[in-house]
């Protein structure tokens, strides 16, 4: 048997060898402009076969012979019907040489187009603005280059146009694209049937064991018998995946042109486990050393709420929270409640805060708005003095948006943020105040790499006593994120004793550029200038210069800068300027 195989290897080896002996040498020279020589030579079958050594005589006379059609082939899909080939194959030393010389001629131009859609459509109320829509994506209008890629997109682009709303079994009826080579133009003809017109059914909802149908159920924005449309079943998707209690979300519609009315829609998840706990520790320059222990259950009292405990302790600061949030409803406001304890030494001054807080929320379109009704006890103190204690009820009303191409570390786009903020002597109050504060960052690529950030934020407290509203509601700056050079919150009203207190009218706008170094390093300059104070009349920003250096890591860039504070000068002239270094993680919004 041993013998038999190694007789069978043989003569495999004897046949390869053969096989290779019989192939030979040949070059294929393509004489045409850069775009169509590079086309041409990655896609004609003598170029493949080439290296192969599988080719004989015979067979290079076939491909040879087949060239010039597959070159004829080949530029009309980039719009050239009219090209005059010339193809040579002649003996070049031990082998051949293939020559051909291509001239593409002029390009086709589209001459007139004509787009039908039939079908139940036609019934619609609509149906001449969904024609007119399907006109207005088309993409290749008159006296536009054809070519086989652009009129196949094209095609496509019309059908998505009904594909998305009411009809998703649309499809094309018939197609032509007629070339005349003589006066290089195409006329085009597409027919669209729309297929039945389609209304969306209940949810057929699996992978659930933990969680509850009803936060499935909650989540969709549509109702049996409402039209079918991706964008329903796309929006409903999103916010599942949003959802802490799934870790995949999958929603389709079953499409059969035989029962368009009420298709049910499926919903696939995958639960994210019930409970989880996260621990965390880190370094900042504002607050200093950092660790941090974050619990969260996905469904408390096997209902879908979520219960959440924090516990964040930094050198100059400790929180610890506990908190509720309800499932959402559709569109409408995720409704939260949550009680948060802090203490905090800054600047010397001393301060600790119970605030208690019934919020909703809802995000949509990259916008978030969120009403809140917040109960605050505070008391603060310089060194060993005795405290002083406010109260507040607040009512505040916020509006985010943000437009940016990379959540993580964006290059382009803005972030606009605006609160509003008041609370009425007497009603758990001790003093009438208003907060109003707005905040807005841009980002601007410049060149092809580099990038340029533009950060600006105002404040303002109307207040009949200051001393009496909350300190958290009053304002100061300084630090890593808003006037770098200076401490952390070190910018406010000096009260002679050392200490820093927070003012009515704060101020403060940044401009830096960053230019990439080597691969994911990037250095940094800036300018900052802002401050705080009791009025706008006192108010006087302070200016802050310096370099840095930006590592982007997977979860945001980290940012080490060093920056000289040019304080205000003394009666004699003098600037007072301070170093500081700051040091912080993620894009700060």
């Amino acid at each position: 048997m041993l013998v038999k195989n190694y007789k069978l290897i043989l003569l495999s080896c004897l046949f390869a060898n053969s096989v290779w002996a019989a192939g030979i040498e040949y070059r294929v020279d393509v004489e045409a402009a850069e775009p169509i020589r590079k086309l041409l030579s990655e896609n004609l079958d003598i170029v493949r076969w080439r290296d192969s050594g599988m080719v004989d005589r015979e067979q290079l006379d076939r491909l040879h012979a087949a060239a010039p059609r597959e070159i004829a082939e080949l530029l009309a899909t980039q719009g050239y019907f009219s090209p005059k080939i010339e193809a040579k194959l002649r003996p070049e030393g031990n082998g051949w040489q293939a020559i051909y010389q291509v001239e593409p001629g002029p390009l086709t131009e589209i001459g007139d187009v004509t787009l039908r859609l039939n079908g139940p459509i036609r019934d619609e109320p609509d149906y001449r603005p969904r024609l007119a829509e399907v006109i207005e994506v088309w993409p290749l209008p008159t006296g536009a280059i054809f070519t086989q890629q652009g009129w196949d997109n094209a095609k496509r682009r019309g059908l998505q146009a009904l594909l998305i709303d009411r009809f998703p079994a649309a499809r094309i009826a018939n197609s032509r694209a007629q070339v005349d080579p003589a006066v290089q133009q195409a006329e085009l003809e597409v027919e669209y049937d729309s297929g039945p017109r389609f209304t969306l059914g209940e949810l057929r909802i699996s992978g659930l064991s933990r969680y509850p149908a009803a936060i499935v159920e909650r989540a969709a924005r549509f109702r049996p018998g409402d039209p079918y449309t991706q964008q329903a079943l796309l929006d409903l998707q999103r916010e599942l995946r949003n959802l802490p209690y799934f870790s995949s979300v999958l929603v389709e519609a079953e499409i059969d042109p035989a029962r368009p009315d009420r298709v049910p829609v499926r919903v696939d998840v995958t639960e994210a486990p019930r409970q989880a706990v996260s621990f965390g520790i880190g370094y900042g320059s504002d607050k200093g050393e950092r660790g941090s222990l974050d619990y969260r259950h996905h469904n408390l009292f096997k209902r879908g709420w979520l219960g959440s405990v924090l516990i964040d302790v930094e050198k100059r600061e400790q929180t610890a929270g506990a908190g509720i949030q309800w499932p959402p409803v559709g569109q409408e406001f995720r409704y939260s409640l949550n009680y948060k304890y802090t203490h905090s030494d800054v600047a010397e001054l001393e301060e600790s805060e119970n605030r208690l807080t019934l919020q909703r929320a809802r995000e949509r379109n990259g916008i978030t708005v969120e009403q809140s009704l917040t109960y605050v006890t505070d008391r603060s103190r310089f060194q060993e003095e005795d405290w002083l204690k406010r109260r507040a009820l607040v009512l505040s009303q916020s509006w985010t948006r943000k437009r940016l191409d990379d959540e993580v570390d964006p290059r382009r786009g803005s972030v606009l943020s605006w609160q509003l903020s008041g609370a009425l002597k007497g009603l758990l109050t001790d003093t009438n105040f208003m907060r109003a504060y707005s905040r807005a960052q841009l980002y601007f690529g410049v060149g092809e790499r580099g990038r340029a950030i533009v950060r600006g934020e105002i404040g303002q407290v109307l207040a009949d006593k200051t001393s009496d509203v909350p300190s958290d509601w009053l304002f100061r700056a300084g630090g890593a994120g808003s006037v770098r050079g200076y401490d952390y919150q070190r910018l406010g009203i000096e009260d002679g004793r050392g200490g820093v207190l927070p003012g009515r009218v704060m101020s403060t706008v940044s401009l830096e550029y960053q230019h990439p170094v080597v691969e994911r390093w990037r250095a940094a300059v800036f300018v900052d200038r802002g401050g705080a104070a009791d009025r706008w009349e006192t108010f006087k920003a302070q200016t802050g210069v310096g370099v840095g250096v930006r590592w982007i890591s997977p979860v945001g860039p980290l940012a080490f800068d060093v920056a000289q504070g040019r304080g205000s000068r003394n009666e004699a002239g003098e600037r007072r300027t301070q170093w500081r270094w700051h040091f912080s993680l993620g894009a700060t919004f």
